[in-house]
């Protein structure tokens, strides 16, 4: 299996959920896998205040 390919917090501003209203349409969004989603929250990357994703991968 390949490693995951790690974020830098310095170049995310915040997570969302992929169906977040927020950043609809935003062609400065990327995709990332749920272990990268969640790594990014516990390396202090906010977690968007209106979708909620460390609410959604039970981290909160």
């Amino acid at each position: 299996m390949a490693a995951a390919v790690r974020l830098n917090p310095k170049n995310v501003d915040a997570v969302h959920t992929g169906d977040c209203w927020a950043v609809a349409g935003s062609d400065r969004c990327r995709p990332v896998s749920r272990d990268q989603a969640v790594e990014a929250i516990q390396h202090q990357v906010p977690a968007c205040t209106f979708c909620r994703p460390d609410t959604a991968l039970g981290l909160e």
